[in-house]
């Protein structure tokens, strides 16, 4: 059997650190919408319910939807250009967002984000698991989920800085500091995605024996019905699990300004500052937990650790409602953070653990579509209708937090446990 040729780390390296770097600007891109809910609801007269549909179902869905088909365009076609194409067209969306003259202009073009978007962690699984050996992925793909789980709170770090000194251009450029600081955010990607294209090439696509057949859909979906009793559990936890902690991304940052008083930067400085600590602890903890399972031959603990680290960020969020200041407000974000972080530190190494190399884009992808459909779609929305028609006064976007994590904590572990008791069966076929 003729050894493979693995490309030079330097290279593989190269590559990686481009794919994190892009990955933190679209966690920014994404996230600086909730950030900036408050000014965007003064301005256009809308309520927070819309702003969730702008999160929601203006990125979640057809961020969601996207990803099916762009992962089966990276699993047969030239990965880089995609992802090349993807950034740039997320980076001008971004940047037409702080233009738009009303809600539906608006509303399209976060659409034109989330298809942007949609290419990047698919195309990144596979990219990674064709530019280092089996034995040396957990490290590139651990350190790109880090950053993932780090932008979700350092996002509104930066968008805060954005904010800033947006505040102060206004005057002299003519655009409200919400339109600017979409700009500001959206130009670095319009540099990025060139860079991307010009200095990365394409990776010889590694085959390995019995697998050349993984492309096709069919044999894909043929897959996971056999091993239905795993994934089924385990996707709808993603989607249960996100529904209250995409909540918890889109809108603490404005539950500290509506029930602790904080302005539009503060917020986004202490959930991003707090945020970024906790998520970084996260990011080494929990990838070092799955390390240390697979080592000892004991995988399928690392899901028990997802269930837990989960469990954790609901009982956090669930306790918000016990938080009478803004430090112990501070302190559930900071267990929160890390309790999710488990999501993005664990459940895709579980994945590229598991299954099969030519199906890692297209499992991966079905697993960010039931989170994001279910989650990002219907989450920020539920959490703000709550607050809008269910709980009243300025503690209401707090109470609805809190209220939809309780629901989720025990349908969230409980599906985890379930996909627990099928593991071993579909390690074993992966790894044949």
């Amino acid at each position: 059997m003729t050894e493979t040729a693995w490309p030079s780390l330097r290279r593989a390296w190269y590559v990686a650190g481009l794919l994190c770097l892009i990955a933190a600007l679209s966690y920014l891109d994404r996230y600086i919408i909730a950030l900036l809910a408050d000014p965007i609801i003064r301005d256009m007269g809308i309520d927070a319910t819309a702003i969730g549909l702008l999160i929601g179902l203006g990125f979640g869905l057809l961020y969601a939807l996207s990803g099916v088909p762009v992962a089966y365009l990276i699993d047969r076609g030239t990965r880089v250009r995609i992802v090349g194409i993807g950034v740039i067209v997320w980076s001008l969306s971004t940047v037409a967002s702080g233009f738009a003259p009303n809600f539906e202009i608006l509303l399209a073009t976060r659409a034109g984000v989330a298809i942007g978007e949609a290419v990047l962690v698919p195309a990144t699984v596979s990219i990674v698991a064709d530019l280092f050996p089996p034995e040396k992925r957990a490290l590139p793909i651990g350190l790109f989920m880090a950053v993932s789980t780090l932008m979700a709170s350092g996002a509104f770090l930066i968008g805060a800085w954005a904010f800033e000194l947006a505040t102060i251009l206004s005057p002299d450029l003519g655009l409200s500091p919400w339109r600017l600081t979409l700009v500001i955010v959206g130009v670095p990607g319009l540099l990025l995605g060139p860079l991307w294209l010009i200095s990365v090439a394409e990776p010889q696509r590694i085959e390995e024996p019995g697998q050349a057949d993984q492309t096709s859909v069919a044999v894909a979906f043929a897959y996971l019905g056999r091993h239905w009793r795993f994934y089924l559990p385990f996707y709808l936890s993603f989607g249960v699990s996100a529904l209250a902690s995409y909540s918890f991304i889109a809108w603490t940052a404005t539950m500290l300004t509506r029930s602790y008083g904080q302005s539009v930067a503060q917020a986004g400085a202490i959930f991003g500052l707090v945020g970024v600590i906790a998520a970084a602890v996260a990011a080494i903890f929990w990838p070092a937990i799955s390390a240390w399972v697979l080592k000892r031959g004991r995988a399928e603990l690392a899901v028990l650790a997802l269930a837990i680290g989960l469990g954790i960020g609901h009982a956090a969020v669930a306790a918000f409602l016990l938080a009478s200041d803004i430090d112990g407000a501070i302190a559930l974000i900071a267990v929160a953070t890390f309790g999710y972080g488990a999501a993005g530190g664990l459940a895709v190494l579980i994945i590229q653990h598991i299954a099969p190399p030519r199906m890692r884009a297209k499992i991966t992808s079905l697993y960010v579509l039931v989170g994001n459909l279910v989650g990002l779609t219907c989450g920020p929305a539920l959490s703000a209708w709550l607050s809008d028609a269910v709980f009243t006064g300025s503690d209401a976007l707090r109470q609805s937090l809190s209220v939809l994590a309780l629901i989720m904590l025990p349908l969230t572990v409980g599906l985890i446990l379930l996909a627990t008791t099928a593991y071993r069966r579909v390690a074993d076929e992966g790894r044949r």
